[in-house]
């Protein structure tokens, strides 16, 4: 049965499109995070580890587990050299996941809030977004949001 009532969501800046997550899934925001970086990380989306209250979480950027970002490498980098601050959500545990462990998205840009009404719209993935991470894509005021698959999310940071 749908709710009529709004839903508070975090957008988070990523590539190609925003993720929109609702404000229970995160535990916290973090400006200009100290992220131990990796010398040969063993997935493209892997960007380190960051000590977070006394944990040491994995850190992912969305865009790595993508076709897009592995196979444009100028779009890759345009994206890691835009200048924007760093910003980490801290995701909390997941229901029903194998790993109950908090965990990190690293995102450019401002995280912002906004009240999603529950009539939306959902529109066709586009190319390069793997199926398997991404839910579906929704429509607000003209702008496509990802709203990820957290499950499978979190499936992949249970290797790391």
């Amino acid at each position: 049965m749908m709710s009529s009532q709004t839903l508070d969501c975090y957008i988070l800046p990523t590539q190609p499109h925003p993720l929109l997550l609702p404000i229970e899934c995160v535990a916290e925001v973090v400006a200009k995070p100290i992220i131990e970086s990796l010398e040969t990380a063993p997935a493209q989306w892997m960007q380190g580890h960051v000590n977070w209250r006394n944990q040491r979480l994995p850190v992912m950027k969305f865009s790595g587990l993508h076709t897009f970002a592995s196979t444009d490498k100028q779009a890759a980098s345009a994206e890691d050299d835009s200048g924007k601050d760093q910003i980490l959500v801290v995701l909390n545990p997941i229901p029903g996941a194998a790993r109950k462990a908090y965990s990190a998205l690293l995102c450019e840009g401002d995280v912002q809030q906004i009240s999603v009404e529950p009539n939306l719209n959902f529109i066709e993935l586009p190319d390069g977004l793997d199926k398997r991470y991404v839910d579906g894509i929704i429509e607000i005021e003209g702008r496509p949001f990802v709203v990820p698959k957290l499950t499978a999310i979190a499936v992949a940071f249970t290797y790391f």
